[in-house]
């Protein structure tokens, strides 16, 4: 790779991680309202292990949310199965705002200047980069709410 291709795959990241955070300022709103509708108050390690499995350089999205799923149907006590007032367990729901960060990674990749239909690759980078940060900041959040709760 020559200097201008490294350059040009530098400016390429900096644009995307700056469209990223703009989308997490609407995300993290979305984000908290979801965890408010569900009991998450209590037990930080199941959202944890999740945000562990997103950050790990071998995972993926869809590595993610199938864990999430596995996490839903493996113990009767877990969190995930937490309903909100129309019955919708948590973790159905996270999956569910999982995959509509889609829209959200396309929306970047746009934002940057890209074509969203032929920049697959950039698409799932910021896919993914949109999960890890969500996931984050519903850890973070998730411990605030326990500390209300206390």
């Amino acid at each position: 790779m020559s200097q201008t291709e490294k350059d040009i795959d530098q400016q390429t990241n900096l644009k995307m991680e700056k469209a990223i955070r703009s989308q997490m300022e609407t995300l993290i709103p979305e984000m908290q309202k979801m965890a408010d509708n569900y009991n998450i108050a209590g037990d930080k390690s199941p959202y944890r292990n999740v945000l562990n499995v997103a950050v790990d350089p071998a995972s993926d999205v869809e590595v993610t949310k199938n864990f999430i799923l596995y996490q839903l149907g493996r113990d009767q006590r877990s969190p995930w199965r937490n309903t909100d007032n129309e019955g919708e367990k948590l973790g159905l729901a996270l999956v569910d705002a999982i995959k509509k960060l889609d829209n959200n990674a396309k929306l970047v990749v746009k934002n940057i200047g890209r074509n969203p239909e032929t920049d697959k690759e950039l698409v799932q980078q910021a896919h993914r980069r949109l999960m890890q940060l969500y996931l984050g900041n519903l850890v973070r959040y998730q411990v605030y709410l326990t500390f209300k709760a206390s």
